[in-house]
C-alpha cells in the first residue's frame, strides 16, 4: 500500500516541531550538566577551604589532645544543620572524627566513589582527602539537597517545555501553513492550466521566498516558451498542408483530365504528364527540406567534435552548379585559398546552396552575386551579396520564419519551398552561430553569417 503524501505545511510543521523538541532537549541537557559542574566545584571549593582551615589553625602540641578536645576541634568547622564530617590523622597514626563522623566514614568506604562524589541511601556526598604537615585530613560534604534543589528546577523546566511545545503546535502549523501557501497557490495554478482556454497561461508568482519566487517565473517563461512552440508547429502544419495541397490537387486534376479525355484527346496526355513532373519534383523538394529543417532543430542542443574541413571548395562547387543552373547569374568569390572550420559538410553545403538559390531567384538577368570568406576577430564570417529586388527593413526578422514570401502575390512564380532560409538560420544556431540580413548598394541585400572560432 503507498504511503499517504503529505503536504508541504505537514512536512514543515514535523520539521520544525521535531528541531524545537531537539533544542528544548539540548537546553535541559546543557542545564543538567551546568548545574552539575556548579554543584561539583562549589563542593570542591568549599572542602578545600575547610581543609586549609584545619590546616593553618593546627599547632604542635595538637597532637597531644584527646578524642574529645578533636572532636570539638573539628566540629568547629562544620555547619550545624549539614551532614558533613571529618576526620583527620596525627603523623602518629592516632584517627579522630567529628560529631557521627565515624559511622559517616565507615558507611562511606562501602560504596563506590565516582570522581570524589559518593551515591549512598537516597543521598549524595563528596569526599576530599589531602595531607597537610604531616596529617591526613578528609572532609565528607553533603551536596543532597543542591541535587534535590536542581532535581526540582529540572523537573519543572521540562513540564514547562512540555506546555511550549503543546502551545507551540499550533502556532507551527499556522506559520506552516503560512509559508507554504505560495506553493499550494503555485500547485492549484498548475492544475487549472490543463483546463484554461485562454492563451495566456501563468502561474502566481510570490514575492517570497526568493527561490519560490524564481521557480515561479522560470515556471511561467517554460509556459510562454511551450505555447510559442505549439503555435509554431501548429502555424508550420497548416503551412505545410496548404503547401502539399496545391500541387497534390493539381496532380490529382491533370490525372482526372487523363482518364477523362486522354482516349479522345492523346495530346492532353503528355502536357499532364509534365506538370505532374513538375509538381511531384516540387513535392520531393518541399519533404527533403522539411526533413532537413526538423533535423538541423534536433541538433540544436549539442555538437560533437566536428575536425576541421575546407570550405574554399565547397563554396566554389556550389557556386558552379548555380551558374549552370542559373545562367544568367554569375558568381565571384572573395576568400583566402583555404579557410578551415569544424563544420559538418552537409551542413556548410546547404549554408550555401540556399543563400545562393536565394539571391539568384530575386536576381534579374546578368545579375552579380559576390561571396566573401575570411576569419576575423574570433569569428568566420560569411558574407553573400546580391543585387536583386531587395526585401523591405521591416520584413528583415520574418524572412526566416518558415513558408515566409516577402512578395505573396508573385510568390507562385519564383520557383521554391519557403524553407531555405529557415533551415540556414537553424544550422546558424546550431552552431552557436548569428545571421543577419541588410541592405545591399546600390540595391540588393546582403546575408551574413557569423560562426565563433
Amino acid at each position: 500500500m503507498n504511503k499517504k503524501i503529505r503536504t508541504t505545511s505537514q512536512q514543515l510543521t514535523q520539521l520544525f516541531l521535531t528541531l524545537f523538541i531537539i533544542i528544548l532537549f539540548l537546553v535541559n541537557l546543557a542545564f543538567a550538566g551546568i548545574s552539575t559542574a556548579f554543584i561539583y566545584n562549589n563542593a570542591h571549593e568549599q572542602a578545600e577551604e575547610v581543609i586549609d582551615t584545619i590546616s593553618d589553625n593546627i599547632s604542635d602540641h595538637d597532637e597531644h589532645k584527646n578524642k574529645n578536645e578533636w572532636k570539638l576541634f573539628l566540629n568547629a568547622y562544620l555547619a550545624r544543620q549539614s551532614n558533613d564530617a571529618i576526620s583527620l590523622k596525627t603523623p602518629k597514626g592516632k584517627t579522630v572524627y567529628s560529631e557521627d563522623g565515624e559511622e559517616l566514614f565507615e558507611k562511606v568506604k562501602n560504596h563506590r566513589n565516582y570522581n570524589n562524589v559518593v551515591f549512598m541511601e537516597n543521598s549524595v556526598y563528596y569526599l576530599r582527602t589531602a595531607n597537610e604537615d604531616g596529617y591526613r585530613i578528609s572532609v565528607i560534604l553533603n551536596v543532597d539537597d543542591l541535587f534535590t534543589l536542581i532535581t526540582h528546577l529540572l523537573l519543572a523546566i521540562i513540564i514547562l517545555n512540555l506546555i511550549a511545545i503543546i502551545c507551540s503546535i499550533p502556532l507551527i502549523k499556522r506559520f506552516s501553513r503560512k509559508w507554504s501557501q505560495p506553493l499550494e497557490k503555485i500547485d492549484q495554478d498548475i492544475e487549472a492550466i490543463e483546463h484554461q482556454t485562454t492563451a495566456k497561461k501563468k502561474v502566481f508568482v510570490p514575492k517570497q521566498p526568493a527561490e519560490i519566487h524564481h521557480l515561479a517565473q522560470s515556471f511561467n517563461k517554460l509556459l510562454e516558451y511551450q505555447d510559442k512552440a505549439i503555435q509554431r508547429e501548429q502555424q508550420f502544419v497548416t503551412d505545410a498542408s496548404h503547401e502539399l495541397k496545391t500541387p497534390l490537387a493539381a496532380i490529382r486534376g491533370h490525372i482526372n483530365l487523363i482518364k477523362r479525355r486522354g482516349k479522345e484527346h492523346p495530346e492532353i496526355v503528355a502536357k499532364s504528364l509534365q506538370y505532374i513532373d513538375s509538381e511531384s519534383s516540387r513535392m520531393e523538394i518541399l519533404v527533403n527540406e522539411l526533413l532537413e529543417l526538423g533535423r538541423a532543430k534536433k541538433q540544436h542542443q549539442s555538437i560533437d567534435p566536428i575536425d576541421p574541413i575546407d570550405l574554399v571548395p565547397i563554396v566554389q562547387k556550389e557556386s558552379e552548379i548555380l551558374e549552370q543552373e542559373y545562367d544568367t547569374c554569375s558568381v565571384y568569390i572573395s576568400s583566402p585559398t583555404k579557410v578551415f572550420y569544424p563544420i559538418e559538410v552537409k551542413d556548410f553545403r546547404l549554408i550555401i546552396h540556399n543563400l545562393l538559390d536565394n539571391a539568384a531567384k530575386y536576381s534579374q538577368n546578368n545579375a552579380k552575386i559576390k561571396i566573401e570568406l575570411q576569419k576575423d576577430n574570433g569569428y568566420l564570417t560569411l558574407r553573400v551579396k546580391d543585387q536583386g529586388v531587395g526585401i523591405k527593413e521591416e520584413n528583415y526578422g520574418k524572412i526566416f520564419d518558415r513558408f515566409y514570401r516577402e512578395d505573396q502575390a508573385h510568390s507562385s512564380q519564383i520557383k521554391g519551398t519557403g524553407i531555405g532560409l529557415a533551415i540556414v538560420k537553424d544550422i546558424v544556431t546550431k552552431y552557436h552561430g548569428k545571421i543577419s540580413v541588410s541592405a545591399n548598394t546600390p540595391k540588393g541585400v546582403i546575408f551574413e553569417i557569423k560562426l565563433p572560432l
